[in-house]
């Protein structure tokens, strides 16, 4: 029988609930720097400009966590995810993201962008009101990328350490609940049983009161059946035999 949270017949060591919920805001925050960044992109191009690192490492970062988060699912779903293999991963893709924030914060930082409202009288147009909107979205995302990437990383972290001090499988989180309500069926289940009652016999050992019955009538019982089932002739036997003794006597 496979339990929650066990996928390919293995069960996950990650507690089900948290690892879903920092993926899901990695996923989301990587399609969205992505999308922004492939924009600029193609619009630098499109002008002949030269793309800065800034938008380069934004843009390979989202690009492979985006790559890593469907690999490490599938490993999840279908063998098993290894929380040292995603470690690995998330190690060096918070690399990046603490790297592309850095470098999107101090280009951020001369314009003022994140100061100032992303309105046309402010910035000249509604172009550059947009432009304005992007960034701001652009480094939301990327603090949102970058800290539930670093999240992710202290999760595999405290995974793999657990794991490795109570073995190769522990019990997630979400499913002792429901391993606690199995017990408590499975004890309900031997309780209602009935076991007879054991006594202690002269030499010290318990025998059971069934067998200490049954051992007394086939010691005590067969006797006063022979007695009662014995013939005429041995009747008559028994009390020739007893007139004989008198009668010598």
């Amino acid at each position: 029988m496979i339990h929650r949270n066990v996928r390919g017949g293995v069960p996950s060591p990650y507690p089900r609930f948290l690892f879903h919920g920092l993926r899901s805001a990695q996923l989301i925050a990587s399609i969205t720097v992505s999308g922004i960044m492939a924009y600029f992109i193609y619009y630098l191009r499109m002008e002949n400009f030269a793309i800065p690192w800034t938008f380069i490492v934004l843009f390979g970062v989202s690009l492979a966590t985006i790559l890593a988060l469907v690999v490490t699912i599938i490993f999840y779903n279908f063998t098993y995810l290894s929380p040292h293999f995603n470690l690995l991963l998330n190690g060096g893709i918070s690399f990046f993201w603490a790297l592309g924030l850095g470098l999107l914060s101090w280009s951020v930082s001369t314009s003022h962008v994140l100061a100032k409202a992303c309105t046309g009288s402010i910035w000249g147009g509604e172009a550059e009101a947009g432009v304005c909107r992007d960034y701001k979205a652009l480094w939301g995302m990327t603090l949102v990328g970058t800290a539930s990437t670093f999240a992710a990383l202290t999760l595999d972290i405290t995974t793999q350490r657990r794991v490795t001090r109570l073995g190769s499988y522990n019990l997630p989180e979400d499913d002792k609940d429901a391993q606690k309500l199995n017990d408590l069926k499975s004890m309900r289940t031997r309780t209602k049983g009935y076991e007879a009652p054991k006594e202690q016999g002269a030499d010290g050992v318990w025998r059971d009161e069934h067998l200490h019955g049954e051992e007394y009538h086939n010691r005590y019982g067969a006797e006063e059946d022979k007695v009662h089932n014995a013939g005429p002739l041995e009747s008559e036997r028994g009390d020739v035999g007893s007139y004989n003794r008198g009668f010598r006597d």
